[in-house]
């Protein structure tokens, strides 16, 4: 593995060959299989060089390459949903299982297939049939976002008829 160094001797930006990184567990330094050596000075201790923007880049690759499926089947991460506010793997719009998939119930609801995963690239024939199946399954009512529709304001004159009719 290489990584890009700067000397704070020389001022000598480089490239390096560490070998494999690891992070040892009472350390917050890393660990570097091969010795760092500047091409002017020779060989430097960490406390010599500065990582460049490019190396700091290559070391946290190095460090904390994962695969997804490390943490979990679904999320991408741990957190706090956005949606529930349970602590648990989430996808990359902050969202756990359940609430992704409300989301998702949601905007076909909405009609809105190029946002959905179901339904992008589909025509419209096909989403209205999507459309029909979740309204029949979970019901026509949002579950996650609230409603674009804006809501009827009753007449205040409206209200005092009424109120004069019981009255009277």
């Amino acid at each position: 593995m290489e990584i890009n160094f700067e000397c704070k001797k020389c001022r000598c930006i480089f490239d390096c060959d560490i070998g494999n990184v690891s992070l040892l567990e009472n350390s917050d330094r890393p660990f570097f299989e091969k010795k760092i050596i500047c091409p002017t000075c020779g060989e430097r201790s960490m406390d010599e060089l500065l990582l460049t923007e490019l190396g700091q880049s290559q070391l946290t690759q190095a460090t904390l390459d994962f695969e997804v499926d490390d943490l979990s089947d679904f999320g991408f991460y741990e957190g706090e949903c956005q949606g529930c506010d349970m602590f648990q793997p989430l996808n990359d719009l902050g969202l756990c299982e359940e609430c992704a998939g409300k989301l998702e119930r949601d905007l076909i609801r909405e009609s809105d297939r190029d946002n959905t995963i179901s339904g992008y690239g589909l025509d419209s024939a096909e989403c209205e049939e999507i459309r029909k199946k979740v309204i029949k399954e979970y019901g026509e009512k949002l579950e996650l976002i609230a409603s674009n529709k804006p809501k009827k304001k009753k007449c205040k004159a409206a209200k005092r008829k009424k109120k004069k009719a019981k009255t009277a």
